[in-house]
């Protein structure tokens, strides 16, 4: 039965592929790329990331959504191989510092509940082929808490490790719905507790992330207050009840579109809300640790931000990145005009893709 349903998630995903392929071409062709100065690679990249949003925010698409995530990332790596060394394990339970899990508020109580995974959370450490940094990158993928694993985003850590020159500590936190916060952020402390069992520093460990990731980054962050190394964060999730106008401007360009947060399947809702309850009985929506835009930015580690021009959180992040400024943090926040969300992902080569990763490198090496 599993190679039967092996042979039909790869069926599934290389239609897709090439469904998605064929249409790209003949509206790049026939209409023109979505915006003006878009390269055919930006819009491939743009189709196929937006192909996977939409799969995911409707249940009778979860099956095809998660064909393509799983076998995608394994064509992009045929295609081009990567020699970074890698190393795959489980991260086992550790101890849960009481300051630490004082400092959740509204949490502290489910944290303590949390059940650590029998099996360990699933992990892999990717390393640069030069590997004498004495620093480490602990990276929180993506997904709107509802998809992704560490293989799955494994082509972005091999990014980061190339760009960074530092050894890449991957893990797959567990998913909404079956799920809700805060298990990822429980997840997430255990993957931190892990790297300094291996024996970093706070001040060697770079937390980096990307949409969902950034968010549960600067949740982590908040509950440990350490004085980390960095922190890189792209298209980070800030807020959750925005209604700025970048949301309304860039509706119909992002991979990403407005949701209804009181939807059932919206990620938001599914994060948050237990056996389907209204978003109106929780007190949640404005906690920094969901919505880090209301966070106390007191001993904020020095933090780059990337961020596509082109994107419906552009707004939300540039008043979260204001907003820190005001409280006195080392915040560098930098757009990349016509990009759209967490382009740095793009399998394809996007314009600003390099560029994008040569400044995290200057940033992490300045």
């Amino acid at each position: 039965m599993d190679s039967v349903r092996e042979i039909h998630m790869i069926a599934t995903a290389t239609f897709s592929l090439l469904s998605v392929v064929t249409w790209s071409i003949i509206r790049f062709t026939v209409w023109g790329p979505t915006i003006s100065v878009w390269t055919y690679r930006t819009q491939l990249s743009h189709d196929l990331l937006q192909f996977m949003a939409t799969c995911s925010a409707f249940p009778i698409l979860h099956r095809v959504n998660q064909a393509c995530l799983e076998y995608w990332p394994r064509l992009a790596q045929y295609i081009n191989p990567s020699r970074e060394p890698l190393t795959q394990f489980q991260i086992p339970q550790y101890q849960l510092t009481e300051a630490d899990v004082e400092r959740a508020g509204m949490w502290s109580n489910k944290l303590r509940a949390i059940s650590h995974p029998p099996l360990g959370i699933d992990a892999e450490c990717t390393s640069p082929i030069s590997d004498t940094s004495q620093y480490i990158v602990l990276y929180v993928h993506g997904g709107a808490y509802t998809m992704g694993s560490a293989r799955q985003y494994r082509s972005i850590h091999i990014q980061m490790a190339r760009a960074s020159q530092m050894r890449v500590l991957g893990f797959s936190y567990r998913l909404a719905p079956t799920h809700t916060y805060p298990v990822p952020l429980y997840d997430a402390y255990m993957a931190y507790k892990h790297v300094r069992h291996m024996g970093y520093a706070d001040t060697q460990i770079v937390v980096a992330g990307d949409s969902a990731g950034g968010n549960l980054a600067l949740a982590l962050w908040q509950l440990t207050r350490a004085t980390f190394h960095a922190l890189v964060l792209f298209s980070p999730r800030v807020d959750v009840v925005s209604f700025r106008q970048s949301w309304k401007t860039y509706n119909h360009i992002d991979i990403l579109q407005a949701y209804d947060i009181q939807d059932p399947v919206s990620p938001i809702h599914q994060l948050l809300v237990p056996n389907n309850k209204s978003l109106s009985d929780l007190d949640v929506l404005s906690d920094p640790f969901v919505a880090p835009i209301h966070a106390d930015f007191t001993g904020l580690p020095p933090t780059l931000v990337q961020m596509g021009g082109a994107e419906v959180m552009g707004d939300d992040i540039q008043e979260f990145t204001k907003r820190a400024r005001m409280q006195g943090a080392h915040i560098e926040l930098q757009v990349y005009d016509n990009m759209f969300h967490v382009f740095q992902a793009s399998l394809p080569k996007t314009q600003h893709l390099d560029e994008a990763w040569g400044n995290v490198h200057a940033f992490l090496h300045s």
